[in-house]
């Protein structure tokens, strides 16, 4: 199985930030936020070996080729694979019952 290198835009670390922040300060408190970060570093760990076999998304619903998501509970991370080099770049996470189809063409 190939393992692939697994990197965060800038975009993607905000959206995180924001979901810990959210989690934390407007939900449900300390232990909470600090539950998902664990959980999101676990998922993001597990994209290393997963990332190559979840399916491609439909382009257009996402605006963009080759775009490929994992759940993580209530929340997707969106990513994208580069073959060539072996890296997967998470371009968004969102949560779940979001409109994550124009969250992904907006970006």
């Amino acid at each position: 199985m190939k393992r692939y290198i697994v990197e965060m835009s800038d975009t993607a670390e905000q959206d995180l930030e924001n979901i810990i922040s959210y989690l934390k300060y407007d939900l449900a408190g300390d232990i909470i936020a600090d539950k998902y970060k664990i959980l999101f570093k676990q998922e993001l760990k597990k994209l290393e070996d997963v990332a190559g076999i979840m399916p491609i998304l439909e382009e257009e619903l996402t605006g963009h080729k080759n775009i490929r998501k994992i759940n993580v509970r209530n929340y997707i991370i969106f990513y994208i694979i580069d073959e060539a080099v072996g890296k997967a770049l998470v371009v968004r996470i969102g949560h779940c019952f979001m409109d994550w189809e124009k969250y992904l063409k907006d970006e």
